[in-house]
């Protein structure tokens, strides 16, 4: 029952009509019929990270037993062999994955956090380890692939996501689904102008974690302490510096391009900035063992880290109930589990 529960609650989050509309979009529909249609191919993706520990035989059993129980179609009975597995696997690749998370995050922009008026989120960044074969380092340029996050600050949930090699900066790509009126909360320093200015020009500001020691100017001290500055641009500092705002929290120094310490008092934006959404939860939520990407290729790879955001998208909501509930009788919130796969950075 425990698996016809999971498998329940793939096919809640990602209904078949959804899966079959981005299956046609992404043009990966079979033109025969086969044993492991596209949709089948889809739903097993997303179940590897539901039965991590499991063989391609006994996610695909477990799948279709919950699929056939929900009376979703699943194709021919017949046992196909892993081989055949990989190879459906490579068929149908990964746009499809793509799409069911880029149409989960677009449904959740809507329901972001409200803090005095302002949409709040989180950027953070990550690294997760892939097989080091010619193709993936070819294409990483590393046994590693970094991931970076724009999410809800208190949902939790992935509103833009980048993919690249560690050294890439992803951070303006996600920030491209950003709107006026939004504060984008981030554990990082301060010196990424590229960050900052494309936050700036879509209307947005931010509240970063400034580099110690701080090498911004003291220009002026506001009552509560903070005080503002200017950030300077390498290239053309006079037209092109930013004004920011220094201000000190318990563990950290803050910089923000709210001025006004009346309307964003330092205590509240220091809560903000410590009850932010971390890139661990990716793991915490999904209870993934220390088990890197299995794929051997970087199309295996990409097919991988979307349905892997997927399923997140499926689990999280259930994760964040049962934390409530453990906190309401403990007296105390979060997973208390320890961070499993993949790196913060």
């Amino acid at each position: 029952m425990s698996d016809r529960v999971a498998i329940g609650m793939l096919l809640k989050a990602f209904p078949p009509e959804e899966v079959d509309a981005a299956i046609d979009a992404a043009g990966a529909r079979e033109q025969r019929s086969r044993a492991l249609p596209a949709r089948t191919m889809v739903y097993f993706t997303l179940a590897l990270w539901l039965f991590g520990g499991a063989g391609y035989d006994a996610v695909l059993a477990r799948l279709t037993a919950g699929m056939r129980w929900a009376g979703v179609a699943t194709g021919t009975r017949s046992a196909p062999s892993t081989g055949s597995i990989t190879k459906a696997r490579k068929r149908l690749g990964p746009e499809v994955m793509r799409r069911l998370f880029l149409g989960r995050a677009a449904a959740d922009r809507a329901e972001a956090a409200r803090w005095r008026g302002m949409r709040v989120c989180t950027l953070d960044a990550g690294v997760v380890d892939i097989p080091d074969t010619a193709a993936n380092l070819a294409a990483y340029d590393h046994s590693k692939v970094r991931v970076s996050v724009l999410a809800g600050h208190d949902t939790g949930s992935l509103l833009d996501v980048a993919v690249g090699s560690p050294q890439e900066e992803l951070g303006t790509r996600v920030l491209d689904t950003i709107s006026p009126g939004t504060l984008v909360v981030a554990h990082r320093g301060a010196g990424e102008q590229d960050l900052w200015r494309a936050a700036a020009n879509r209307g947005a500001d931010l509240l970063w974690r400034a580099r110690a020691p701080i090498a911004l100017p003291r220009l002026h001290v506001l009552p509560d302490g903070s005080f503002l500055s200017r950030m300077l641009a390498d290239g053309d500092p006079v037209t092109d510096s930013l004004a920011v705002r220094v201000l000190q929290s318990p563990d950290a120094v803050l910089v923000t391009t709210l001025l006004d310490p009346d309307q964003a008092p330092a205590a509240e934006l220091a809560a903000l900035h410590r009850t932010r959404w971390r890139f661990e939860a990716l793991f915490e939520s999904l209870e993934a063992g220390p088990v890197a990407l299995r794929s051997q290729d970087p199309h295996g790879v990409a097919q991988e880290l979307w349905a892997m955001l997927c399923v997140y998208q499926a689990v999280h909501p259930w994760r964040r109930k049962e934390a409530a509930g453990r906190g309401a009788i403990a007296g105390s919130g979060g997973f208390g589990m320890p961070h499993r796969r993949g790196t913060h950075q």
